[in-house]
């Protein structure tokens, strides 16, 4: 029986100006050519053939840039259809139970889902009656008890086997007990053991002691409580290599003024910045968040830098290697800016079209 040949939709996006390859270098008058999900094919208008019966999208006067990654959210407290058309391709979930979380990354998987590609850590590892096992916000199973060390193991293999990019610990002394040393030290060995890093959602000075002391690589948010890291601090977090993401979009007042100033001096210190918002918490709107940005502005963070972090950075960081950049091969996350998005902060979230692995999402 002969098989019916499927035609296949070639997309084509040109006149605008493109934001290419890891230096997210701008290319004018660029053309991208979609097909089968991927960028078949990027370049100047003068080098680029234009296949026969492709569809034509104009793009002149905008600014095409890889989809944004959120590596910190809590996606069932958000629409994901809003989140994608706001111009977010892929988001990193940290926390939720594993009978919910686990299904709706599955799906997520189909490029014809109508929302973000989502990875996620599973649940949050913590100790008897620690965050975020008494927080309001949690759903029953967001955390998970490590009473000691000899069970850490088990704990990370349970969110591991089940699909975890990251472990995430709870270190949040303000609302309850906290991990002790010795049992941190046993969560991050175990997960290091699967190739994982942990992340932390960390409150203060004492408990950022102890995550670097167990050898934690990763903050979930630039230090929670309002307190000034100290320069010794600063530089301990850089040596350890340590990646933030900051989530300033869930701050005020003096909390925000001591987070963008812990946040300038590491970044100045040569620490590795991850955009990411916590949505789902009180702050941030689904999509690319402009109180993100301006707080990020407002730590020292340039557009470009900012644009870096969200896209490049965040994808080496989530471990994805087909996201993160426009490049030939790499998967048709694309979202087209109003203005000058390099220039003024308002144009990086003026999101005027998205695709996400080459199918319109706005």
């Amino acid at each position: 029986m002969e098989m019916t040949k499927v035609r296949v939709e070639i997309v084509v996006i040109r006149g605008g100006t493109a934001l290419v390859g890891p230096t997210l270098r701008p290319l004018e008058d660029a053309v991208l050519i979609i097909e089968d999900g991927l960028i078949a094919e990027l370049g100047a208008a003068s080098s680029v053939a234009i296949p026969e019966g492709a569809v034509i999208v104009d793009a002149s006067g905008m600014t095409l840039v890889p989809g944004f990654i959120d590596a910190h959210v809590h996606i069932e407290f958000a629409d994901p259809a809003e989140v994608l058309a706001g111009g977010v391709t892929t988001v990193r979930d940290l926390a939720w139970p594993p009978e919910s979380i686990w299904p709706l990354a599955e799906r997520s998987r189909d490029p014809g889902f109508e929302g973000p590609l989502i990875v996620a850590a599973g649940q949050m590892l913590t100790t008897e009656g620690g965050y975020p096992t008494r927080a309001g916000w949690a759903p029953e199973g967001t955390g998970l008890v490590v009473a000691a060390p000899e069970d850490a193991a088990a704990a990370v293999d349970a969110q591991a086997d089940a699909g975890a990019s990251v472990i995430k610990v709870g270190l949040n002394s303000a609302v309850g007990p906290t991990l002790d040393l010795e049992t941190l030290r046993a969560i991050v060995d175990a997960a290091n053991t699967r190739d994982l890093a942990v992340t932390g959602h960390v409150d203060n000075i004492e408990q950022l002691e102890k995550a670097l002391d167990a050898g934690m690589t990763e903050l979930a948010h630039m230090l929670l409580g309002g307190e000034r890291i100290p320069d010794e601090g600063i530089e301990r977090m850089v040596r350890a290599g340590m990646t933030v993401v900051p989530t300033l979009s869930i701050l005020a007042g003096p909390e925000l003024e001591a987070a963008v100033d812990n946040l300038a001096r590491f970044r100045a210190a040569g620490g590795s910045v991850v955009y990411g918002t916590d949505l789902g918490n009180a702050g941030p709107r689904p999509g690319i968040d402009p109180t993100e940005v301006a707080a990020m502005t407002a730590a020292g963070m340039s557009l470009h830098d900012i644009l870096v972090s969200a896209t490049v950075d965040a994808g080496a960081l989530l471990g994805l290697d087909g996201v993160g950049t426009l490049s030939e091969g790499m998967a048709a996350d694309i979202v087209a800016l109003g203005g000058a998005p390099l220039a003024d902060p308002g144009d990086l979230t003026d999101v005027q079209m998205v695709w996400r692995r080459g199918r319109r999402a706005r």
